[in-house]
């Protein structure tokens, strides 16, 4: 009976096995795409998107003068591997020829308010705006233009006119497909598409605020001040830089332009069109990330994080606070800060007049100072001193120095009244290479003031060329951080 039972078990398990499972429901497979379908849909999609957006991106024609002094940017007859590359802080070179220039924009208010680049403005006699349907204004520029953002507003005189639509340049993402649309060599209304590259780029040295929107969508000289757009046709960016390298007969585009967020270009725009005028707090410092700083790896004393106060200008909020270069802030209003951005962020959402509390580590020590936030002014005059007389020089340095007295800081309208007046430095030695110049007054040498020429060759420890030591220094009222290395090496080309 057992032999039975299993032998029929094992044939009901085989008559299963050949049996369809006709309870079970056919598998489904999805047809194939075709390839070409796809990319004729992709393709539609990028054509619409440029008829729906082009009757709101206008071509803006410059006229300038010969006495037109204004920098300008890569639209006006410029190298842009030059432009791009002139360093952080620099402004573009001149025009090389005046005359007409050309760049783009695009229209945000149907009542003729454009966004564009200042760049593309900048030191026009004459702007000239033309429409896709051929209609051609004169424009006014509104308000004063953001020479650090590099956001621009004109206004033409008309109506009922085709406004673009507006993205959000916060929560695109890198991979996502961008559309640029432009006037290229005056090539209007030129249409190129790529992918989102990168976002919150910085440190590009081109403006003052910077967190860049990278793409791969091709953008040359022209295509200034147009909008780089999403896949729906709405404005994620207005189109400023771009990134070449020189060769051939002229240049070649690297396929790496660069647009400003159209969030803070919205919200500089709408200042221009409403106040006139872009006003930011601040509190009157240069700062720099700590951790992307190594030449101070063993100067400054517990911590690692943090942002590293190089210098502090004169009558500003933080001139009379307490803080000192060499300061690292680690936290602002109870939110911690790691990078030169997240405190510059941080500062520029404060009210002006606004108090704000910096947690600072000096000396391995903890303490708090207030700043009171003031009206950021937007540009900064340096005046140059290059006193000489009764100094002492310290030759193992290359530096020449005497002590500021009473009449020394009369006659030189030092903002410092005491520590050691910087008077000569001999040229390629390591205080030059160090970026110590004469009229530069040192208040401090590793944390420690001074006021005698004895009290600085105690602390630079003469002839130890392994030791570099941490300069606190002022001119023309700016404090700042000076390394100086006894064994600084010379300047490079490479």
């Amino acid at each position: 009976m057992h032999l039975f039972s299993l032998s029929r078990g094992l044939l009901f398990a085989c008559l299963l096995a050949a049996a369809p499972l006709t309870a079970a429901p056919d598998k489904v497979v999805a047809p194939r795409a075709d390839p070409n379908e796809i990319a004729r849909s992709l393709g539609n999609t990028f054509a619409e998107v440029a008829e729906k957006v082009s009757p709101s991106v206008v071509v803006i024609n410059v006229t300038r003068g010969p006495d037109s002094s204004d920098s300008t940017g890569p639209d006006e007859q410029l190298d842009p591997f030059e432009y791009f590359h002139k360093g952080p802080g620099k402004t573009p070179a001149p025009p090389r020829d005046y005359g007409e220039s050309q760049g783009s924009g695009f229209i945000v208010r149907s009542d003729g308010y454009i966004f564009t680049n200042n760049h593309v403005i900048q030191g026009a006699d004459k702007i000239r705006v033309r429409l896709k349907d051929g209609r051609t204004f004169d424009a006014q520029i509104v308000g004063i233009p953001d020479e650090k953002t590099d956001v621009a507003v004109v206004k033409i005189d008309a109506k009922n006119l085709p406004v673009a639509a507006i993205g959000d340049s916060d929560t695109i993402r890198p991979g996502e497909w961008t559309i640029a649309i432009g006037a290229p060599f005056n090539l209007d209304y030129s249409v190129t598409v790529g992918v989102l590259s990168g976002k919150v780029r910085d440190r590009l040295g081109a403006t003052v605020y910077e967190e860049y929107l990278q793409t791969q969508a091709t953008i040359n000289p022209g295509n200034s001040g147009g909008p780089l757009l999403d896949i729906d046709g709405r404005v994620i960016g207005i189109n400023t830089l771009i990134k070449t390298r020189g060769g051939g007969f002229n240049f070649y585009n690297a396929n790496v332009g660069f647009a400003i967020p159209i969030k803070l270009a919205q919200k500089v725009g709408n200042l221009l069109i409403t106040k006139g005028k872009v006003e930011r707090p601040w509190i009157g410092i240069d700062i720099r990330t700590l951790s992307e700083a190594p030449e101070f790896k063993g100067l400054i004393k517990g911590v690692n994080q943090g942002v590293l106060v190089m210098a502090i200008r004169p009558e500003t909020p933080a001139y009379n606070t307490g803080l000192k270069p060499g300061d690292v802030i680690t936290n602002i209003d109870g939110a911690p800060v790691t990078s030169a951005r997240d405190l510059q962020k941080q500062v520029l959402d404060k009210q002006i007049g606004q108090t704000v509390r910096l947690a600072v580590m000096r000396d391995g020590k903890t303490m708090a100072v207030n700043v009171k936030t003031g009206l950021q002014p937007s540009t900064q005059q340096v005046a140059s001193h290059t006193p000489s007389s009764h100094s002492e020089a310290n030759q193992s340095f290359g530096i020449t120095v005497q002590p500021v007295t009473r009449e020394i800081a009369e006659q030189y309208n030092l903002t410092e009244k005491q520590g050691l007046l910087i008077t000569e430095v001999e040229e390629d030695s390591p205080s030059a290479r160090s970026g110590l110049v004469a009229g530069m007054v040192i208040t401090e040498v590793d944390g420690k003031r001074i006021t005698t020429v004895a009290d600085l060759k105690n602390l630079l420890k003469k002839g130890d060329a392994s030791k570099a030591s941490l300069l606190q220094v002022s001119k023309d009222g700016v404090r700042s951080l000076v390394i100086l290395r006894p064994d600084a090496p010379p300047d490079s080309d490479n």
